[in-house]
């Protein structure tokens, strides 16, 4: 077995997530070791209180398609509490990346599940609060030996419930109970960081019991997931490993006919498409108001079509059935050049990688050639039965992120306000003339609570402007602008034309008179205006402040950020080290003062203080 094994077995198994696909890759993986895979190496460590081995051949599939080695720690059976609270443990030795914590209730507690009505209303009360305050010593405990995320699952409904069809009459019966306890256990870990909910009670009910449970197993071997939910909840575990590295996309791109609507305009004519209240047109319908849940995430949407363009813009504007409407799109392709031209551009335009979009088309041709040529792009074929688009869009949850920002509800607004930028710059004479027409504004400041959500976001996601490209979570954000020896700053940016948000970043660590610039990165659409200077300049004299004499920073090589590789060089430091990975570099403070572009005029925002209504007094 060799990489080439390993790539076949992985775009088989992109194409058809069978459990024999992912059975295969962990064979191939495990037969040929992480030194040859060539992939960096992600540890996972697996404790439970029920045996969910068929369920780890997923899980190392998932950890793979998401650019990893994995390699797992697998806890004995029901032995959670001596790996968590024994310092010692070979959990803590083995060093995880992540921690999938996993208990089957009715292991934890047989009076919730099967002895139910013997329990009276505040037993039950008592019951939920002994298994949330266990949950919650567990996670705790883990918070405080290791740095590492945790995926912590609830439970599903009773398949049988104990009272039958009294059941559902009263909150203080089963179902209800067990609700109960799911949103207490919700309740606690909001307040531990970094610890994430897999949805075992929605997964569960999505595939029904006859297929999510083996009753047969549970009594042979205390194994209660079925054979037909051992993908699906590994793959839920995949979502969240992709979410934790960065790993989601951020661009939908769609092809038209027989995508947004069903038929063909060039033939059908825009009067003559399926879409609509009535089957199949609302089906089509269907799918666009999915799409449009995700334009109000802040997936950015774009167009890829052959078409002629007054035909498709014909049903954008006016058709009434329409869902989407052309301002819903940051990007438009929609002519007779092939796709895969169109693709390329499409990102030069939006400024993304090629592995930030999604591509959804009909046509089996289009989508082999998308694959074949620019292999980046993932390719969702949706063709047959309209019916089952939206599952097939969710089901692979390319978008799924564990941030919801302001910013995200505006993203597409921000790129559609770009291209007045755009328009700007070319009426222009120079670039300096076009920065100053911008009539820039950046507020520079710490971290607070509100940016925390969009400071992880951008670790996660950030990949050209990035020098360092480390991932942080929430928690590890909270955790620097909290410490007394770390200091997170941002930059929001503003112009003539819109306020863009919180574009930048930098996390800095203080150590004697030295700072050390750990993160240090700047959203692609702010690229290009200097406003990285406005956030260093702050950097640098909040560590002057500080009584730093001198500053430290890093870059390390990936393969997207090679435009910042001279960053340091350009901005005055001194070359200390240098390397294939990387290199060092150094700034002398010496009681210098330093100030940003003269075209971007720099606020300082204190914590805690309104930024519009500081901003607006300027």
């Amino acid at each position: 077995m060799d990489r080439k094994d390993l790539t076949d077995n992985l775009n088989r198994l992109a194409a058809e997530p069978a459990y024999s696909a992912y059975a295969a890759v962990a064979n191939v993986l495990e037969g040929i070791g992480p030194k040859a895979s060539g992939m960096p190496l992600f540890k996972a460590a697996v404790l439970r209180n029920f045996t969910l081995d068929p369920i780890i051949p997923v899980i190392k599939g998932e950890i793979a398609l998401a650019g990893f080695y994995p390699e797992i720690y697998l806890g004995g059976y029901d032995t959670i509490a001596q790996d968590v609270f024994e310092p010692k443990s070979a959990l803590y030795g083995f060093e995880p990346d992540v921690v999938i914590l996993v208990q089957w209730l009715e292991a934890l507690s047989p009076a919730l599940t099967v002895r139910f009505p013997s329990l009276s209303n505040g037993e039950v009360d008592a019951e939920i609060e002994r298994i949330a305050d266990f949950t919650e010593e567990l996670v705790t405990a883990l918070r405080k030996n290791i740095g590492a995320p945790v995926l912590l699952n609830n439970f599903p409904l009773p398949h049988r419930p104990a009272l039958g069809i009294m059941d559902a009459q009263s909150e203080n019966h089963q179902s209800h109970a067990i609700m109960k306890l799911n949103l207490e256990l919700l309740r606690r870990m909001r307040k531990v960081r970094d610890v994430y909910l897999i949805d075992y009670m929605s997964l569960m009910a999505r595939l029904g019991s006859g297929s999510g449970l083996d009753e047969r197993y549970w009594h042979i071997g205390r194994a209660p997931i079925g054979k037909n939910a051992l993908v699906p909840i590994g793959q839920e575990y995949g979502k969240f490993f992709r979410a934790l590295h960065g790993k989601a996309r951020k661009c939908l791109v769609l092809d038209c006919d027989n995508i947004l609507w069903g038929g063909i305009i060039g033939e059908d004519g825009p009067e003559g498409i399926q879409l609509g209240s009535a089957y199949p047109g609302s089906c089509y319908q269907a799918f666009q108001r999915e799409v449009l849940n995700l334009h109000d995430r802040g997936v950015i949407l774009a167009l890829c079509s052959k078409n002629n363009e007054a035909d498709v813009l014909e049903v954008l504007r006016t058709n009434p059935d329409m869902v989407l409407r052309e301002d819903n799109f940051s990007s438009l392709k929609i002519d007779w050049n092939d796709k895969v031209t169109n693709l390329m551009r499409i990102a030069e335009e939006l400024n993304i990688g090629l592995d930030s979009m999604v591509f959804v088309d009909d046509s089996q041709f289009e989508c082999d050639r998308v694959r074949e040529e620019l292999p980046q792009i993932a390719v969702l074929q949706l063709s047959s039965d309209p019916s089952t688009f939206c599952s097939r869009l969710c089901a692979r949850a390319y978008f799924d992120t564990l941030t919801f920002s302001k910013e995200d509800r505006t993203r597409n607004r921000m790129y559609r306000d770009e291209t007045k930028r755009k328009k700007l710059r070319s009426s222009s004479g120079s670039l300096e003339a076009y920065l100053a027409k911008l009539e820039m504004v950046a507020a520079v400041g710490a971290a607070d609570e509100a940016s925390i959500p969009r400071i992880s976001q951008l670790t996660q996601k950030t990949n050209q402007f990035n020098l360092t490209t480390c991932r942080y979570t929430e928690g590890d954000i909270r955790a620097f602008a909290a410490g007394s020896k770390t200091g997170v700053y941002t930059v929001k940016l503003s112009d003539r034309i819109s306020d863009m948000g919180l574009v930048g970043t930098a996390i800095v660590k203080y150590a004697g008179e030295a700072a050390e610039i750990d993160t240090f990165l700047l959203s692609c659409r702010a690229i290009g205006r200097g406003v990285e200077d406005a956030l260093l300049t702050h950097v640098l004299n909040s560590a002057g402040a500080k009584g730093c004499s001198r500053v430290v920073g890093r870059y390390l090589a990936t393969k997207k950020n090679a435009q910042v590789a001279d960053f340091f060089k350009r901005k005055g430091f001194s070359l200390v080290n240098e390397s294939e990975r990387g290199s060092d570099w150094e700034l002398q403070l010496k009681g210098r003062t330093f100030s940003g572009p003269s075209w971007i005029k720099s606020i300082l925002i204190e914590p805690g203080l309104d930024y519009a209504r500081q901003r607006s007094k300027t």
